[in-house]
């Protein structure tokens, strides 16, 4: 009896060390920043681990974005993804890689005939740092959260909104789609190959900045998104966002949120709940 009571003991205060050990593990936190750089696109993920870039807006946003970038404490990219090679997503990248020095650099696709595409090439071949080409399937974990390459899919030679990379980003329970300017093409091959078990999300960064050339309505309903960030500038020559696609994502019940009204918008989260701290 004395022997079965002390394994019973060992036992208890085994599951015991179990339970404490793993209540007491620290979640995965993500902090999502979409920066305000005007008509273009740039966000910024803070992990544990690590910094991420998606995008570094246009040439004539750069030092501000490095600025900012500097007063977030951001010191070094653990990787920097440049979706596509558009002025307005890739115009700071030479700054940005020379004074925060990423790990990895993603492309979708790249022809090195633009002075943004020449100026980025130049900026990691002095940092010695590769280009990659990221097509579906490639991915990264970062503390805790799983960064996934969901487009492009095939061929991207010819380039343009449709060699956009689009990511996945998971922490824990909640989901983020980044589809730079992909357009309605693409979201029908994301759509055939994914379904909502890999599209619907928790956030949703609208694509090509609200165009309705992007966001069709079975692409929004699939993802059913909670919160919807349209990265535009204030008054843009364009019309961003149409008011066609404002209506598509209020439809499905997404918060909207605009960087050309709200300036900076920040979301956190620790896998459970997504919460936005600042619009």
């Amino acid at each position: 009896m004395r022997r079965l009571g002390l394994c019973l003991l060992c036992l208890l205060l085994l599951i015991s060390s179990l339970l404490f050990c793993q209540n007491s593990a620290q979640e995965p936190v993500l902090q999502i920043i979409f920066l305000d750089v005007g008509q273009g696109d740039s966000i910024l993920l803070r992990t544990s681990e690590g910094d991420i870039l998606i995008d570094a807006g246009t040439d004539a946003a750069q030092e501000l974005l490095c600025l900012r970038l500097e007063q977030l404490g951001v010191t070094e990219l653990a990787l920097a993804v440049f979706t596509h090679p558009d002025e307005d997503h890739i115009g700071g990248a030479d700054g940005v890689i020379r004074q925060f020095s990423p790990r990895e650099i993603w492309v979708g696709a790249i022809s090195y005939k633009s002075e943004a595409e020449r100026l980025l090439s130049a900026a990691a071949n002095a940092c010695d740092v590769a280009i990659q080409t990221a097509g579906a399937g490639k991915s990264l974990s970062l503390g805790g959260v799983r960064i996934s390459v969901l487009a492009p899919i095939g061929d991207v030679s010819a380039g343009g909104n449709d060699s956009s990379i689009v990511l996945r980003v998971q922490c824990g329970e909640i989901g983020a789609i980044f589809s730079g300017d992909a357009g309605s093409e693409v979201e029908g091959m994301l759509l055939d190959r994914y379904g909502s078990a890999q599209l619907a999300c928790d956030l949703y960064k609208v694509g090509h900045h609200g165009s309705t050339t992007s966001s069709s309505a079975v692409f929004v309903q699939t993802m059913q998104p909670d919160y919807a960030v349209i990265c535009c500038g204030a008054a843009n020559s364009y019309g961003h966002p149409m008011g066609e696609v404002l209506a598509r994502l209020e439809a499905v019940g997404a918060t909207v949120l605009r960087t050309d009204l709200c300036g900076e918008i920040v979301f956190e989260t620790d896998g459970y709940a997504l919460i936005c701290t600042d619009r």
